[in-house]
Formats: C-alpha cells, structure tokens, sequence
C-alpha cells in the first residue's frame, strides 16, 4: 500500500498534519484477523476507503456505521468491537462528542478504544476530544500509516 495514500477528504486541505495522542494501554499481541474495529463515518467514500484499508491492508474485521442507528446497531451485534473511529460531524443531530460520552459513561463500554478522525483540527476541538476520554484525536486527511500506527496505539500493540 502506499505509504502517501491519504484518506478522509476528496482534496487535500491546507493543513496536511495529524495528531495522535493515546491513553497508555498495556502492551498484547495485536492479530487484526481476530480484532474488529468499528468505522462510524457519514462520507462514504472514506467510510468505503477506510474499512478496505484496513481490512484489505491489514486485515482487520470491519464493521460500518453512517449514522446513529446503524451505531447502535453496530454495537449491539456481538462480539463488541475492539475500537471505534468516530467521526464528528454525523446526521440526526447527535455528534461524535456527545456519542464519545455515552460510550466514556457506559459500564461495558467505557474502556473501549475510541480515536477521533475528523476534519475538526482546532485547538478546542482536539481539548474537547482528549477531555471527554478519547484515545487518540487524529485529523483529516490523515495517511494511511498514521491510521495504522494510531490503532496499533490505542490497541496495546
């Protein structure tokens, strides 16, 4: 795969940058073939994209979710996931905040990895983020390694 591809816009924004800040977890053996992670992204080309990066790159299950509902859904399919990449900005008038806490104030859900990927990369954006219990902020675009790297983080591996 190449290492420049870069996923989460149509054109590149002006800010071409990342960041990946991560909870300490402890250290495991991460095998993607038994590890889910669950896309909740409205833009189907990056929700498209993604979940084939990282199911035909590094072989990870995937499951997708475009709104709300198909969140719960998704959530409610079993096993749990082993991490979520939660966008911001969703239909329904529930954002990707106010669903990071339900998931931080749920007894079964609260340890769940969480990594923001957005193209929210303010400041406040990023501190609102990290405050309501994320794992890991990282912005849109971001290149594939970057995506790579940040699960491998707020997995352990």
């Amino acid at each position: 795969m190449p290492a420049e591809l870069l996923v989460g816009v149509n054109s590149l924004a002006k800010e071409n940058y990342y960041v990946n800040i991560a909870r300490a977890r402890p250290k495991r053996t991460v095998d993607p073939a038994k590890t889910t992670i669950l896309i909740v992204e409205d833009d189907n080309t990056t929700r498209i994209t993604l979940g084939m990066i990282l199911s035909r790159g590094m072989g990870y299950k995937v499951r997708m979710a475009n709104d709300v509902k198909t969140f719960v859904a998704a959530l409610q399919a079993r096993p749990l996931p082993d991490a979520v990449i939660l966008d911001l900005e969703l239909p329904g008038g529930i954002g990707g905040f106010k669903i990071l806490a339900k998931i931080r104030a749920h007894p079964d859900l609260r340890q769940l990895p969480v990594v923001i990927f957005s193209g929210h990369s303010e400041p406040e954006d990023l501190e609102s983020g990290i405050a309501l219990g994320a794992d890991a902020y990282l912005s849109k675009p971001a290149k594939a390694e970057a995506i790579f790297a940040t699960l491998r983080a707020v997995l352990g591996g």
